[in-house]
């Protein structure tokens, strides 16, 4: 026993307790910086109806509970019903009177999202707020023409029809609101503008096309719509640990040791779902952002998006060639022809 607090004193006379002290205050400095910045906003959303699409877990569901937390009325599309019914009970366990209801939707097929919505017009009356949240980065489908259709379907294609429909009850809001979630990878995506269009060559270059794609139009359709009461912004929630993430990316975890080797950095560097949620719930929140749109948020801060995003041009080809694939009719839009968007740039 006495050797003991011998050498306990001897640990407490060396260098040691400072240098612990010193990594693990730089531990947790990096969690801190890599976790992003907290929504501060205390501002309720009683009487609020929400879509957030992808819902039943991620960064889907700790938006779910941030909205619930503030009395908005949930409305949850998601494609798995038993997994709508895991997150109503996670969502009631942190707001046990939580107003929440599940419903049936596949973002990557057109009839699902039509279905859907001709099902919420039916029961609402307004939408005060969308939130395209759900996406994939790889369905893990055997043929790789089809996973990566699959990716730029669920990411752009099925969110910009679903925005679209549900246009005439976002604007019986009094502030109608649409949050894309993209993501920092659309920094890296190439619009492909002709015969290749959404015919990315890897899982990689689909996910960051489909989100470059969301994040202009996201711009576009801001300015389409920029004397209405509703407003649309895109999101980067940053680098999130999440289910589909791991699951995705199989190859990273052929082995134990692979594994577990990452882990730790996985850890120190990725955003936790809810820290990945925050800005998210803000632009859904923050009464001072009404009239707030055409923006590209991360960190509850308005950041810029890749160049092309300020390209007229191009933003108006994809328009108007993603109106064509969705069947969507321009003119059934209440869309002002004549506009500030007779111009070179979207500012």
């Amino acid at each position: 026993m006495n050797d003991f607090f011998k050498d306990f004193e001897n640990f407490t006379e060396s260098w040691w307790p400072y240098i612990i002290s010193f990594l693990i205050s730089v531990i947790s400095g990096i969690r801190m910086y890599f976790g992003g910045t907290y929504c501060s906003s205390q501002a309720r959303l009683d009487g609020k109806n929400i879509i957030i699409t992808g819902g039943s877990s991620g960064i889907g569901l700790e938006t779910a509970k941030e909205l619930a937390k503030r009395g908005a009325n949930l409305i949850l599309a998601i494609r798995n019903g038993e997994k709508g019914v895991k997150a109503l009970e996670e969502i009631r366990l942190v707001q046990k009177q939580a107003s929440v209801q599940i419903k049936i939707l596949d973002v990557s097929e057109f009839s699902s999202i039509r279905n859907f919505v001709e099902e919420i017009k039916q029961e609402y009356n307004k939408i005060d707020v969308l939130i395209n949240n759900a996406g994939v980065i790889g369905n893990k489908s055997a043929n790789p023409v089809d996973e990566n259709e699959a990716i730029f379907s669920t990411n752009y294609l099925g969110p910009f029809l679903l925005t679209h429909l549900l246009l005439p009850l976002l604007s019986q809001s009094d502030n109608g609101r649409v949050i894309n979630v993209s993501a920092l990878a659309h920094y890296n995506g190439k619009l492909r503008l002709d015969e290749t269009f959404g015919q990315s060559s890897t899982t990689q270059e689909a996910f960051a096309e489909s989100k470059l794609a969301l994040t202009v139009f996201t711009k576009y359709i801001a300015q389409l719509h920029k004397n209405t009461n509703m407003t649309f912004n895109a999101v980067s929630p940053g680098l999130v640990r999440s289910t589909g993430h791991w699951t995705n990316f199989s190859q990273l975890y052929s082995s134990y040791l692979t594994k577990f080797s990452i882990l730790p950095w996985v850890w120190l560097f990725l955003k936790t779902p809810k820290q990945g949620c925050q800005t998210i719930v803000y632009l859904a929140v923050e009464p001072s952002l009404h009239k707030v749109s055409g923006c590209y948020f991360s960190d509850c801060e308005i950041k810029e998006p890749a160049d092309v995003a300020n390209d007229y041009n191009v933003a108006r080809t994809l328009y108007e060639k993603t109106c064509k694939i969705v069947a969507v009719e321009s003119e059934n839009l209440n869309i002002q022809k004549k506009s500030a968007l007779e111009k070179e740039e979207i500012n």
